[in-house]
């Protein structure tokens, strides 16, 4: 959905900029706010043990430190469901008949205790790191999975990062919905990307490249290792900002994530295919491609550890999942002088023992021990059943302790190391491996950046609207305002940080945000930035965050522009607004007032006039003047107007139409925009717009 490679630039740019409707007024107290609360800090642990010594324990059993430091005043959450005791054999061979099969079916589904409090899980796919067959039998894994996962009134959301970041299902209780988005899932060429399925061929080109050269191949491999650490640390990336989306849930919270070849050590299995001889000089020091491979593939911990210490600071575990189960032997890469070397090299070739044959597999299973290690989790690794593990999953969300307690006496915003001992005999506590405690400024973060990757599951709920007017074109680029508005808020003196990023081409091409303040309740705040795209299509993500009130809301907007060689002439995006008072940033200037665009569905006002605007653009070989008409189609049809445009220098031209206040009566209508040459048409697009009826017994006027 959308192409988040480094998102992160456009929320994290939210500058400081004010505005007032008003004179500067002093801060007042709208009475929203007490300066004397404290956020708490909270851990979930998983108590195992004896019934009779887990059912009854209080905070003064727990004892938690940080970095060795004792953690006074210790609240306790008791969200621990226990089964019923069971009876004495005598008892029961009495007292229990034989229950038909449908009751012990139930009895057996009901020994699989769920969460006490609504548990959350995100069901994750991280595609670029799932092979083909891991692919599938992850979404089949997933589908038998959330039938116990979710029983009870649980809730889940899937997310499946491939090229593009994809909220495939919000969060939500339906389980035939999230079934029904699975198994579209498997078919869907918008959540698959072949770049694990292709690893074997990039380890046979390295190989067939000794054919050349051992400095050939070697100098393939290092581009092969740069190409993987960049996208672990773009996917890793991606997979952090989705955390943010969990912060305020209450726990347990699970992130259940499917991959194959995630390594923390990105791209260092490619020098497992060659010996010392050849990736160390004289003096035993790492040649030059090889030491940056190196140096790369350690850095590689970093965005790893950004992912766990999100986790921490949101008490999220992770359940890391091996999609393609147990694996065959390496299929070339098995010993060294083997026929995929062509015995080229002179004993510089394939020298790698056969045990560093499968460092590749071994590092990406150490990756996902190490993630689910850390956040209090488990690893799933060599094709165990998907009844195993949620069986497992639901033992350990069955019995959570939540640990409270006031996180002032620890720094903010760095790893903690967490121990939990329990003071009662033969019971076992299982906690993350560590613990973050956010400031409010990280936290305010990472909610936007989980706003930007991972859009609200009431998106369309959201104040927030996004839109653009096109500008112009100019050096294979065209360029547009975008919009960003919201209706306002209740409180006086709001205080609105808002801000857009363009992605196009998987990457995010622009951003912009600013800082508006009104007086007023109720005042429309309004952000503008001229932004430039490239032809094709590209995502417009908006955030908007209130401060008094710490308010976020985020919205998306999917388009495209043309490809104006591919025709004769062609249409940019057709734009509707209309006058508006409120607190607009343009570039970061101040207004009062200006023009707001109207969204696809909403409606038009019939009081205030009505500006279209559309962009006509001509291919290299049309040198003919266009024609261009345009026609307000209602119960009747009416010429707006017709320009004709002589590009003769420009490749395209901005046409703006203006329908005056009071023209459109109660109705629907079609603005149809038509481009010619010599009576023969070129282009056509339309845009839909409705005016809904204001009050009983109004009279639509030639609407539809």
């Amino acid at each position: 959905m959308i192409r988040r490679l480094a998102v992160a630039l456009g929320a994290l740019s939210l500058a400081a900029l004010a505005w007032t409707a008003d004179p500067p007024e002093q801060p007042r107290d709208v009475g929203l706010m007490e300066q004397t609360s404290t956020r708490l800090a909270q851990l979930d642990v998983t108590v195992s043990g004896p019934r009779d010594a887990i059912v009854s324990l209080t905070a003064a059993d727990f004892e938690v430190r940080l970095n060795d430091k004792l953690v006074q005043g210790v609240l306790l959450d008791d969200l621990c469901v226990m089964p019923p005791p069971t009876p004495r054999k005598e008892q029961a061979a009495e007292a229990v008949p034989v229950a038909p099969p449908a009751a012990a079916a139930a009895s057996a589904q009901a020994a699989a205790r769920p969460p006490a409090a609504t548990a959350t899980y995100l069901l994750y796919f991280d595609m670029p790191h799932l092979t083909q067959a891991g692919r599938r039998t992850s979404i089949d894994s997933a589908r038998a999975m959330l039938p116990r996962l979710l029983a009870g009134g649980h809730r889940a959301m899937i997310v499946a990062n491939a090229a593009d970041l994809k909220t495939v299902v919000p969060l939500t209780g339906d389980l035939a919905k999230l079934d029904a988005a699975l198994a579209r899932m498997i078919d869907d060429n918008g959540t698959f990307d072949v770049y694990a399925s292709t690893e074997e061929n990039r380890l046979a080109e390295v190989i067939h490249e000794m054919s050349r050269g051992v400095d050939y191949a070697v100098s393939l491999a290092r581009r092969y290792a740069t190409e993987e650490r960049w996208r672990q640390e773009r996917d890793l990336r991606r997979l952090s900002m989705v955390l943010g989306r969990f912060e305020e849930i209450d726990p347990p919270k699970a992130a259940l994530y499917f991959s194959d070849t995630m390594r923390q050590n990105a791209g260092e299995h490619y020098l497992s295919l060659f010996g010392d001889a050849v990736l160390k000089d004289a003096q035993g020091r790492p040649e030059s491609d090889a030491a940056a491979v190196l140096a790369d593939a350690a850095t590689g911990v970093l965005p790893l550890d950004k992912v766990i210490n999100e986790a921490a600071s949101h008490g999220i575990r992770f359940y890391t999942i091996e999609g393609e189960g147990i694996q065959a032997p390496t299929s070339f890469i098995q010993a060294r002088g083997s026929a995929s070397t062509d015995g080229v090299g002179q004993g510089r070739g394939n020298n790698a023992s056969p045990g560093l044959a499968t460092q590749r597999n071994r590092d990406a299973q150490g990756t996902l021990v190490s993630l689910a290690a850390e956040t209090g989790g488990r690893a799933f690794l060599n094709g165990v059943a998907p009844a195993r593990i949620a069986g497992q999953i639901l033992d350990d969300m069955s019995c959570v302790y939540l640990l409270s307690f006031d996180p002032r006496q620890f720094p903010q915003d760095t790893p903690l190391a967490v121990s939990v001992s329990i003071h009662r005999p033969k019971v076992k506590a299982t906690v993350r491996g560590r613990l973050v405690i956010q400031s409010e400024s990280v936290r305010l973060t990472s909610r936007v950046l989980s706003a930007f990757a991972a859009p609200s599951a009431k998106e369309s709920e959201s104040p927030v609207r996004v839109g653009l007017i096109p500008i112009g074109y100019k050096d294979g680029r065209y360029t547009a305002r975008v919009q960003v508005s919201i209706p306002g808020s209740a409180v006086p003196g709001a205080t609105w940080d808002l801000g857009a990023s363009l992605v196009s081409r998987g990457v995010v091409w622009q951003d912009g945000s600013g800082r508006v303040q009104v007086a007023a309740p109720y005042t429309p705040v309004v952000f503008e930035r001229d932004m430039e795209f490239s032809p094709g299509e590209f995502d417009l993500v908006a955030v908007a965050h209130e401060i008094t009130t710490d308010t976020l809301a985020s919205k998306e907007l999917h388009g495209s522009w043309p490809k104006i060689d591919t025709e004769r002439a062609t249409l940019g995006p057709i734009a509707v607004s209309q006058p508006l008072r409120g607190g607009f940033l343009r570039n970061g200037e101040t207004r009062v007032s200006g023009a707001v665009v109207v969204g696809d569905g909403e409606p038009v006002r019939s009081d205030a006039p009505t500006a279209v605007v559309t962009l006509v653009c001509r291919a290299k070989d049309q040198k003919k003047p266009l024609q261009v008409s345009r026609t307000l189609i209602g119960e009747t049809e009416t010429p707006v107007g017709s320009t004709t445009l002589d590009l003769a220098t420009e490749r395209c031209a901005q046409v703006l139409d203006l329908i005056p206040a009071k023209t459109l009566g109660v109705g629907s209508y079609r603005f149809v925009v038509a481009v010619s040459s010599e009576g023969t048409e070129l282009a056509r697009g339309e845009k839909p717009l409705f005016v809904p009826e204001t009050a009983p017994g109004s009279k639509p006027k030639g609407a539809s």
